[in-house]
């Protein structure tokens, strides 16, 4: 199980911006809720470490993806849509 976990974060932090990282990983934990609509176990900033990215970064990618029409979020809940 830990490998897979490993591999895993291997796999979105290897993604190249922000925006891939982000979207691998929530697609990813959407994938595992067998649902669009998932909580994640992380606030903004251990989210942020777990990619290995900005915090600042993130959250503004974040409102990005929600202002392009391709997720929704409030706290640790979000929605792929």
């Amino acid at each position: 199980m830990k490998n897979i976990a490993l591999t895993q974060k291997i796999e979105f932090t290897s993604k190249r911006t922000t925006r891939e990282k982000l979207l691998a990983y929530l697609s990813a934990e959407a994938k595992k809720a067998g649902c669009s609509q998932f909580n994640i176990p992380f606030n903004r900033q251990e989210l942020a470490d777990y990619l290995s990215v900005e915090r600042s970064a993130m959250s503004a990618e974040l409102s990005k993806l929600r202002n392009d029409g391709l997720l929704n979020f409030n706290k640790n809940q979000f929605e792929l849509l």
